[in-house]
């Protein structure tokens, strides 16, 4: 299976199942798509809405595993507490929608 049929597949289950149905790459791809999705389209506080601040350490697993480190200490930092500071919101928003920190390669 070529990488892009893998990202399509991640993606389809994801949609279908859920994230918690996912394990491995699937769950790391899902977990990076779903967060650029809500952070282009509805900031950061759709996904928070949508996961749950404890939910942030998923995310931040994922794009720890593809070397995107701020975003993943980002993240981490939003778990640890609600309601998380506007400036942690914004900080961690803005670098998943730079896609900071990683390509689409390097899922």
């Amino acid at each position: 299976m070529n990488p892009d049929s893998v990202i399509q597949d991640a993606i389809e289950r994801g949609e279908r199942y859920g994230l918690e149905s996912l394990t491995g790459v699937q769950r790391v791809v899902f977990a990076i798509s779903e967060a650029e999705v809500y952070c282009d389209n509805n900031g950061i506080d759709g996904l928070i809405h949508r996961y749950g601040v404890p939910g942030m350490r998923t995310f931040a697993e994922a794009f720890d595993a593809v070397g995107a480190t701020d975003v993943a200490s980002t993240l981490l930092a939003l778990a640890k507490g609600a309601p998380p500071p506007e400036a942690l919101l914004d900080r961690a928003n803005r670098l998943i929608v730079d896609r900071r920190g990683y390509t689409y390669e390097s899922l």
